[in-house]
């Protein structure tokens, strides 16, 4: 997916400390004498250099705040570099009115070619879903010229419309997808009759990813969503993403756990059971993203607010690869054709070198993977290919 940061806000920054950070005293370079230098033990180390690092924050702050920074700052060169400061600036007007020219084209390929593509995801849902069978033509345009039927191909036609369980094999078969697919969740997936993305008028505001499902036993929703918003603060950057409510059924909800437990009176012998919801791991908590906490202000500093962030990070990754792999190449990760050239970063020789160890790797219980799934190999419906075991992109 595209490279993004997240947009953070500017926070409070510690007040710096009056005192100038301590240093060891400079060695004359006659002296060899090192008894003059000053000795400061590591407790008095980590607090001058935390001194710094707030120096450093506070200085940033005071650049970022003051719009008449550069010109004062280009005011304390000599007379000579300013000219040639000022120069390289009016060069720099000409490579942004070059950038800005490059942008507006990149936005308008980016939607000719969006229109280009649009008419064979069209055509692409209407043999998954059923509504009709290839054409002779197409269907000789994916066998390929020299094409063969596999000895012991499958000859058994159960009379099924469409490519059932289509869009659930894909995903099973993305390595970052599938980790968020638990089993209960299959159930649920395989009504997935559709995936789509609507990129914004202007492209760099953002896109919206739709999951379109059949009639289900688990929600009313005909379109489940998920929004990005996109903002240019001199490069793209990630200010918030929106999901949708979904509208379970009883019993349905795929993001809960039903626990019972018995709890006994304080007095007398009577006992009752009580029934509890508690959040657990599904592809649908995809539909309600990480949100910052903006009542705390403070709140990167802390170790909640980075595992916060990393889940924003990781969110956009997701809603990324959904876009700009699994839609557009959606057929080849069903058929597990599809594969990370990031997965293949060894050498062979590596890959030679740790033969030796599979058997006694094999003996080991695997530890489990983000999402709590047990993988089957055929978790998608027929028999599945072997799993491509890809890195993130």
């Amino acid at each position: 997916p595209s490279t993004l940061r997240r947009r953070r806000p500017i926070n409070k920054l510690p007040s710096p400390s009056p005192k100038m950070p301590g240093r060891k005293k400079p060695v004359k370079d006659d002296d060899d004498d090192l008894s003059d230098v000053e000795e400061i033990d590591a407790g008095d180390a980590f607090e001058t250099e935390n001194q710094g690092d707030e120096m450093d924050m506070a200085e940033q702050l005071r650049r970022l705040m003051d719009p008449e920074y550069a010109e004062k700052f280009v005011a304390t060169l000599d007379p000579v570099v300013q000219t040639r400061v000022r120069a390289l600036q009016g060069m720099q007007a000409d490579i942004n009115e070059i950038r800005k020219k490059y942008d507006e084209e990149h936005k308008a390929l980016e939607k000719k070619y969006e229109a280009l593509y649009n008419p064979f995801f069209a055509k692409r849902f209407e043999i998954v879903s059923g509504e009709r069978e290839p054409t002779d033509e197409e269907v000789k345009k994916g066998q390929g010229e020299d094409f063969e039927e596999l000895e012991g191909a499958n000859e058994l036609d159960t009379g099924r419309a469409g490519i059932d369980r289509f869009w659930l094999t894909a995903m099973n078969h993305h390595p970052d997808i599938s980790e968020m697919i638990t089993e209960r969740d299959e159930e649920c997936l395989k009504e997935l009759k559709n995936v789509t993305v609507t990129n914004n008028d202007d492209p760099d505001t953002g896109f919206v990813l739709a999951f379109h499902f059949m009639p289900n036993p688990f929600f009313t929703n005909e379109i489940l969503t998920k929004t990005y918003h996109l903002i240019d603060e001199d490069e793209l950057v990630l200010d918030h993403a929106e999901g949708c409510t979904i509208d379970w059924k009883p019993g349905q909800n795929l993001t809960v756990e039903v626990k019972k437990k018995q709890q006994k009176a304080k007095k007398g012998k009577t006992v009752r059971t009580i029934t509890k919801e508690e959040p657990c791991e599904s592809f649908f908590n995809f539909f309600k993203p990480p949100q910052p906490d903006d009542e705390d202000e403070e709140d990167d500093e802390d170790e909640l607010g980075e595992q916060i962030e990393e889940l924003i990070e990781q969110d956009y990754e997701i809603g990324c690869y959904i876009k700009d792999t699994l839609i557009p190449k959606a057929v080849l990760w069903y058929t597990g054709e599809a594969k990370d050239p990031d997965d293949f970063d060894d050498d062979d020789d590596d890959d030679e070198d740790d033969m030796d160890d599979d058997d006694d790797d094999d003996s080991e219980d695997e530890p489990p993977k983000k999402g709590g799934r047990s993988k089957k190999a055929n978790s998608g419906g027929g028999e599945a290919p072997p799993q491509p075991e890809c890195k993130q992109q």
